[in-house]
């Protein structure tokens, strides 16, 4: 299984001791309390990826986690490869998960009613590929398809579905957002299309990152929402998750988780 840069790993168990009173894993369970199971994608930095010593760590991960203790859950959060986070919220293995909302995604799952996080949609490219000058030219999704290039998208990611492949841009596919940039530095592909927060993390810890460079134009600009299956018990507790979101985006705390990750207020 691939991991996080060793770099980025020990960045982050830094960072994690200064994150009083957030916590990823499970603690003591009283009888009163309940479960949420959340499954993330294993590799994915900042939203979620798995450590060193196999504990889930990001940006959702620790949202999640404060969601859960202002609503009286237990939390678990369950690293998972992405199509597999999506196959156990769709069966009600996991309660819910933490992704874009899709068509498809909300014929099994139900998204709160309030963004954990909303972020652009860019596009990177090295910076000696023959069709940089072409990608500098785009300024949407239309405009990418008609560029000629091959975009690096996650296995089983539905707005890569929805939004490249079915366009009839040429796709190559990796396992995980660590393996899409893998691949673009790699020269398997031309444009990593992807949330702008997440490909900078990587890029600053992985070898080879700089070589790629992030183009300004925004793509899109995507909501990050807790998802909750349909086949859950937790489904009936959405309003009350929703408020705990709201009440988190507007403290203090919400600030601090992000800038943790180093992502944008």
């Amino acid at each position: 299984m691939a991991k996080a840069p060793a770099k980025l790993r020990r960045r982050h168990f830094l960072l994690g001791a200064a994150a009083a009173g957030i916590g990823c894993t499970e603690g003591a369970a009283r009888a009163d309390e309940k479960l949420l199971r959340i499954a993330y994608p294993d590799k994915s930095p900042p939203n979620s990826w798995e450590d060193q010593d196999r504990r889930m760590r990001g940006v959702m991960v620790d949202l999640v986690a404060e969601v859960a203790r202002m609503t009286g859950y237990r939390f678990r959060p369950l690293p998972r490869p992405l199509p597999r986070v999506q196959l156990e919220v769709e069966s009600g293995e996991a309660d819910g998960m933490c992704l874009v909302v899709t068509p498809t995604r909300q014929k099994f799952a139900t998204a709160a009613g309030a963004p954990l996080t909303t972020g652009p949609v860019t596009l990177f490219v090295r910076r000696d590929n023959p069709a940089l000058e072409r990608l500098q030219a785009v300024r949407s999704l239309d405009d990418l398809a008609r560029a000629d290039v091959t975009v690096v998208g996650i296995t089983g990611n539905g707005w890569v579905k929805k939004n490249i492949e079915e366009r009839g841009i040429r796709t190559e596919h990796a396992s995980g957002t660590i393996g899409t940039v893998r691949m673009l530095i790699g020269k398997r592909g031309d444009v990593i299309v992807d949330m702008s927060s997440q490909i900078n993390w990587i890029l600053k810890e992985m070898p080879g990152g700089g070589d790629i460079v992030e183009l300004p134009a925004v793509m899109e600009q995507v909501d990050w929402h807790l998802q909750i299956s349909k086949r859950s018990p937790v489904i009936g507790d959405l309003p009350r998750l929703t408020h705990a979101i709201k009440k988190l985006k507007a403290s203090p705390l919400y600030q601090t988780i992000l800038k943790k990750y180093g992502m944008k207020v």
